[in-house]
């Protein structure tokens, strides 16, 4: 099984991205030089651009300013035996059905047939993890997903039933935004926006285990709606600060956990990171919970509101265990 090919090393790539876009259009000499920056080393311009220019490699043809691909289009790039075992090994995950459809998932496992299994799920073990994630067999649950899939692929409006973490039943029409996976918890949510409410801040969260109807709708959104910088918009002024000293591997399981939050983090000291968590007031609650599950390996430094929660939350806890412990057993 080999672990590099030709075909996929660093300068393949450059010349290949610059033979596309000289499909397209003459590209200059600066363009090629900030082409192979982007994408290769500080000196890859001076290795490429003189073979490309000079004649060396006859894949341009250069006038006087720009030069033209001499190539056909290209296709598609073939994976190596090494990526599609990996591909065959993700198949073994339930998660990887949502993604496709009963059509191309035979074509897909043909496709990988040959190629050896690099781990088995059994080869792994999850801490810091909560029972009862998503049921990724159920059959309505994979058909949810893969409609709400092509509805923000579309940016199209969709008809969602679903009970919320209150038990309340809430039918409403959605403008369905972005898929998260929560590591934690092993669920998957929806980030939607209500059909009323389009120019909002305040973004819907979702549970898709909670989901009990979905359905498409002839209406698309007509404007391009940058949601990202709608949940910036809605995010609180001061980010919540921790300072996370790295035992029992607190940083890469915080970084795993907090993945879905924007955030910025810096070394502090030789074995401490300080990083900022951006958030809104649907993500509060949440956070809370995450970060006090890290216990004394992450120390919340501020703003001062969502302290006063750790504090009180910590306090609530110190209280159900004193109370638990003076009750006759």
């Amino acid at each position: 099984m080999e672990l590099f090919s030709e075909i996929y090393n660093c300068y393949y790539q450059i010349v290949d991205r610059i033979l596309k876009e000289a499909e397209k259009n003459p590209v200059t000499e600066k363009e090629i030089r900030r082409i192979c920056t982007d994408m290769g080393f500080a000196e890859s311009s001076l290795y490429v651009l003189p073979k490309l220019v000079n004649g060396e490699w006859q894949l341009l043809s250069f006038d006087k300013t720009a030069g033209r691909s001499r190539t056909a289009a290209h296709g598609a790039m073939p994976f190596t035996l090494l990526q599609r075992s990996w591909i065959r090994t993700l198949m073994q995950d339930e998660r990887f059905r949502l993604f496709f459809t009963d059509e191309e998932l035979p074509a897909l496992e043909r496709y990988v047939e040959d190629a050896g299994i690099l781990w088995n799920a059994e080869d792994f073990r999850f801490y810091d993890r909560y029972d009862g994630g998503d049921d990724y067999s159920s059959f309505a649950y994979r058909q949810h997903f893969q409609t709400l899939l092509t509805a923000i692929s579309r940016r199209q409006y969709v008809h969602i039933s679903y009970q919320s973490m209150k038990g309340r039943r809430i039918t409403h029409r959605y403008l369905p935004l972005k898929l998260e996976y929560s590591v934690k918890n092993d669920q998957f949510r929806l980030l939607a926006v209500p059909e009323n409410e389009r120019h909002s801040i305040y973004i819907r969260i979702i549970n898709l285990c909670g989901i009990t109807e979905v359905r498409l709708l002839p209406r698309y959104d007509q404007e391009d709606y940058d949601f990202e910088k709608v949940i910036r918009k809605s995010y609180y002024h001061e980010p919540v600060r921790l300072l996370i000293r790295n035992r029992r591997n607190a940083l890469e399981r915080a970084m795993l956990h907090f993945a879905n939050y924007e955030k910025r983090t810096r070394k502090a000291d030789t074995d401490t990171w300080e990083c900022l968590i951006y958030y809104n007031s649907s993500m509060e609650t949440e956070l809370l919970i995450e970060i006090l599950s890290f216990g004394p390996a992450i120390q919340v430094l501020g703003p001062e509101s969502f302290l006063a929660q750790v504090k009180a939350r910590m306090k609530r806890q110190m209280e159900q265990l004193s109370s638990a412990k003076s009750s006759p057993s």
